[in-house]
């Protein structure tokens, strides 16, 4: 079921009290076209055939009712326009062209119903019927004509005329009457929601417009945290890459001599910078001499004596010499159990005393370089004696 069935539901439900007045007062007019039919014609062929017609409407009339009440309202108004219309042709029919006038007027009720009620298609349709009712007349006369005149309706319907008029005016004025308010209360509703829609609609803009604005500062807000953001990511690997050649730093200590100290865990991204930075300071400085110092240095294991073994033979290739300090008892006692073999590397119990030595080796140096001829002969029997 589409939005359409279900509105028309809504409306048919709001219509119904107001088409059951309708059709209570279609069939009241009945009774009383059927009481001034019998009054006027008699109880006789000639008042029979209007008066049947009268029966049609009211039991088409009160079958209407009935068919609403269980929420047929288009089957309701269809019963009641046929009966209506079927009458109007049986009195019509029978009584013929001009006596049978007066009682055309009736066709304008149903006319009027399905217009107000259903949809055009059913209009059309009792229209049309009503107007082919004229045609008929003369069409059927000649085979009706003994019927007609066993009938023989008077020559004056004055009477029967003004009350069909006035009958045909009371149902057509509540018709009117009755669905006028409706009309004008939908209306009303209509134009009310039309405002209210306007309303709606100049307030979602507003608001439209408002959460534009805030998400436009919004967005210039994200922006500009973006950039800070990236500011400080910028910073931040500054920072990390100063942290990383601080982390692993070479210190020239006499000429020709650098100290390495490491301090802390060492993982791989410290063991690259360290390696990296002793080479870089041996040709730097055009040392002679590194000094590893792994006394700050709370754990070795394989990673770390390989990155000690590597970066000494990095710095023999460069033609420097590796001294290795700092190693504890347990450290030592690690490194033996790991099975590392230090090759070339000479080890010192502590800083001070790989310093002395290579400070008495360069002592030695610049002695022998300053001695004359013959002293370095003499130096060792000199220390013999």
């Amino acid at each position: 079921m589409n939005d359409t069935d279900v509105l028309s539901q809504v409306i048919e439900r709001q219509q119904t009290p107001a088409l059951q007045r309708i059709l209570i007062a279609i069939s009241s007019a009945a009774l009383v076209a059927l009481i001034v039919f019998f009054a006027a014609l008699g109880v006789n062929p000639t008042g029979g055939v209007p008066a049947t017609g009268a029966i049609v409407v009211m039991i088409t009339s009160m079958t209407g009712v009935a068919v609403l009440r269980r929420g047929r309202f288009r089957m309701a108004v269809v019963i009641a326009s046929s009966g209506l219309v079927g009458a109007v042709f049986l009195v019509t029919v029978i009584y013929g062209y001009p006596a049978a006038a007066a009682f055309l007027l009736v066709t304008l009720i149903p006319v009027i119903l399905t217009g107000l009620l259903i949809e055009t298609s059913r209009l059309i349709a009792v229209a049309v019927a009503s107007g082919l009712i004229p045609a008929f007349i003369f069409f059927l006369k000649p085979a009706l004509a003994p019927f007609i005149a066993a009938v023989r309706p008077p020559a004056d319907l004055t009477i029967v005329a003004v009350a069909l008029f006035l009958l045909v005016l009371f149902v057509i004025t509540t018709i009117i009457a009755s669905f006028g308010p409706v009309l004008r209360q939908a209306l009303t509703t209509a134009l009310v929601r039309g405002q209210e829609l306007e309303r709606l609609r100049d307030s979602l803009e507003m608001m439209v417009q408002e959460r534009t604005t805030d998400l436009q500062a919004a967005l210039r807000a994200v922006e500009q945290r973006e950039a800070q953001l990236q500011q400080a990511l910028t910073d931040l690997r500054a920072s990390q890459e100063t942290v990383r050649k601080l982390s692993a730093p070479v210190l020239p200590v006499l000429p020709g001599v650098l100290v390495a100290p490491l301090i802390g865990a060492i993982d791989e991204a410290r063991a690259e910078a360290f390696v990296s930075n002793v080479l870089h300071a041996i040709e730097r400085e055009r040392a002679r001499h590194v000094i590893f110092d792994i006394t700050g240095v709370p754990l070795v294991d394989t990673q770390v004596a390989r990155m000690i073994l590597s970066a000494a033979d990095a710095a023999r290739l460069l033609g420097a010499k590796v001294t290795l300090v700092g190693i504890r008892p347990e450290v030592a006692q690690t490194v033996v159990g790991l099975g590392v073999t230090l090759g070339q590397i000479r080890t010192f119990a502590n800083l001070q005393q790989a310093i002395s030595a290579l400070h008495d080796v360069s002592s030695a140096g610049v002695h022998r370089q300053n001695a004359p001829a013959g002293m370095d002969a003499r130096l060792p029997a000199a220390r013999d004696a």
